[in-house]
């Protein structure tokens, strides 16, 4: 029978929580804090913790990288009442298989426990059973940021709990976000596009590459060019994002600028191969703010472009990959940008 340490300073609730780990098959033994449990895997190490987040004392993060670094075949589930992204993600940080709201139904718990315990054995059990579980984790990850999401009481902050997450897997992930955000606004405004649009545009822009979230991280930092399997694997990434934008409350106008955000103007995009004013206005102004984006900030795979030949770039495939007219108006927003600055200089 696997050992599941149940650590919660509520009274009341821990020993109904270790009952209910009992139900599903497991042993549960209790703690009401994070000393004691410390002391409990002394003892005797189990299989799975599961960790309320806030405790007198240490709190759930610091035991959650207690556990990893001294238990380390000790799967951790965080759970907590508070909405908190920066306590998800700080918990993810620390190899956290799960993070489950409080307050949770069996199922949610029964779905955790089960993760949990794939990642325990494959922690003892070998390279093949620890690569099997990546995809998996991957996706829980993904609803996680999805629920998190769906919990904040803004649009604004409903978007900074995905980015948050999205920066656990990319380095420069937000810089980049705001970056593709503050141009996309400046070319729509350049192209008379109405406030309400523009908003949606920003929201959307900030989102774009959510869908990262499902991509395997050796191919996101790869130091070399992508494999036709792994552009495969890239090119569903609009994709992940729509679904995940999608199930937020007034956010069904930027998921559609998230799917299209890799059309191109000609049909050759993806991934539904939209073509010229069948894509959206925004998808297309987003194109041409990520791709300069892209190319003037550094890669794994390559370094930085000078900002005046990622212009030309972009002019070069102008009617081509981008709308010639949203095209046309990136010089001039770059042009006005670089005047302002003198001004102030």
């Amino acid at each position: 029978m696997h050992s599941v340490l149940v650590v919660d300073d509520d009274i009341s609730l821990r020993p109904m929580l270790a009952a209910l780990v009992n139900r599903f098959g497991y042993s549960a033994v209790e703690a009401d804090c994070a000393e004691a449990a410390l002391v409990r895997l002394d003892e005797s190490p189990t299989d799975i913790a599961l960790c309320d987040v806030n405790m007198p004392g240490h709190n759930g993060v610091w035991l959650a990288a207690e556990i990893r670094q001294r238990f380390p075949t000790t799967a951790v589930i965080m759970a907590s009442s508070v909405d908190d992204v920066d306590v998800a993600v700080s918990t993810l940080q620390n190899d956290v298989v799960d993070y489950i709201l409080k307050p949770f139904d069996s199922q949610r718990l029964g779905e955790a426990l089960s993760l949990g315990l794939e990642w325990h054995r494959a922690s003892v059990g070998g390279d093949d059973l620890h690569h099997a579980l990546q995809d998996r984790l991957r996706s829980r990850r993904a609803e996680v940021a999805s629920t998190l999401a769906c919990a904040q009481c803004s649009p604004h902050d409903a978007v900074d709990s995905l980015i948050s997450m999205l920066q656990l897997h990319e380095r420069d992930g937000r810089g980049h976000a705001t970056r593709v955000a503050r141009l996309s606004v400046a070319l729509a405004d350049e192209l008379g596009v109405g406030n309400e649009e523009i908003a949606e545009l920003e929201r959307g822009a900030m989102l774009h590459d959510v869908g990262k979230l499902d991509m395997p991280a050796e191919i996101l930092s790869k130091p070399a060019p992508l494999t036709d399997a792994e552009w495969t694997v890239m090119r569903t990434h609009p994709q992940v994002g729509y679904d995940l934008v999608r199930k937020l409350p007034r956010f069904a106008r930027a998921a559609e600028l998230v799917l299209a955000h890799h059309e191109a103007y000609d049909g050759s995009g993806y991934p539904h191969g939209l073509k010229g004013t069948e894509i959206p206005l925004g998808a297309r102004i987003l194109t041409i703010a990520d791709s300069y984006d892209s190319m003037t900030h550094p890669h794994t795979q390559r370094p930085a472009m000078p900002a005046e030949m990622a212009v030309r770039e972009i002019e070069r495939c102008s009617g081509s990959q981008f709308d010639p007219y949203a095209a046309a108006a990136l010089g001039r927003v770059l042009e006005h940008a670089s005047q302002e600055r003198e001004r102030y200089m």
